[in-house]
């Protein structure tokens, strides 16, 4: 029996107690086997995969993880390696790999990444929760969460989330370069030269980090750069435009970035030199 999890696992018990809506993403398949992972901070994976092993399918359960994805079941596309399988499940509109799992010669590292992925953390499997799996309960809640508006309303594509989520990013970085530079930057986003599709094809605040970055960078290294920044430098904005650039405009520095391109640290660190 083909399987869709790319480790060994037990073998539960097969079959559905109750049928699946034509319309259901998971229509036409049923739950094979599954695994648990866990870890001592309490945050649990579960990962099901699904039958027939050519639909290429599997759900994810999480819990435990200090996210909104908590208590959710997605239903996710698998793409397996050599010895990494990677699990794409669609959130907020966007098509998401929360969840990967890696062979690291002799055990198994499941690696969760929170939404927004600025932070990871690692599972390994748990025997007893895993034991104590029961594949058809994963499977029912999933069909009754399709069935939920709320749910449903969290897999639509939701502009104003993904552009929080990018914001929280700049500002994050914009408090570690103040601290490093004794300023106190104010960090914005273009909106306006930002369309939905991009949003949803990049992921946007990790595109705008970058010349902040470097400028904490140099201030770490100069008092020189750290009293130019205070003296020059009042705010700072991020754009899309036609290619990634640096200017400067009064006391802001203006940073372009494009659907495939950023401003490399090089080129900023050179910018901020020559023109502070």
């Amino acid at each position: 029996m083909r399987v869709l999890l790319a480790v060994g696992v037990v073998a539960l018990s097969l079959g559905c107690s109750r049928g699946v809506r034509p319309d259901s993403a998971v229509a036409g398949t049923k739950p094979a086997t599954g695994k648990v992972y866990s870890n001592e901070a309490g945050e649990r994976v579960t990962l099901i995969g699904l039958e027939p092993g050519d639909s290429k399918k599997a759900l994810v359960m999480f819990e435990g993880t200090k996210s909104e994805l908590d208590g959710q079941v997605l239903v996710a596309s698998v793409d397996q390696e050599r010895r990494k399988t990677e699990y794409w499940t669609p959130w907020r509109g966007r098509k998401q790999r929360f969840v990967s799992v890696e062979d690291r010669g002799g055990y198994e590292d499941l690696i969760f990444s929170d939404v927004n992925h600025t932070g990871y953390t690692h599972l390994k499997p748990d025997t007893a929760k895993t034991g104590a799996l029961k594949v058809e309960k994963v499977f029912e809640r999933y069909q009754d969460l399709e069935g939920d508006k709320k749910y449903q309303s969290m897999l639509a594509f939701d502009r104003k989330f993904w552009a929080n989520q990018a914001e929280v990013q700049l500002a994050e970085a914009a408090a570690e370069t103040n601290k490093a530079c004794g300023s106190k930057l104010t960090p914005t986003v273009a909106w306006d030269s930002v369309t939905d599709a991009q949003i949803n094809d990049i992921s946007f605040g990790s595109y705008c980090v970058g010349p902040l970055e470097s400028l904490q960078k140099l201030c770490e290294r100069s008092d020189e750069a750290k009293r130019a920044v205070q003296q020059k430098l009042q705010a700072v904005e991020c754009r899309m435009d036609a290619q990634a650039a640096l200017k400067l405009e009064a006391q802001k520095v203006i940073w372009s970035v494009t659907e495939r391109d950023t401003v490399q640290p090089d080129a900023a660190t050179s910018f901020f030199t020559d023109n502070l």
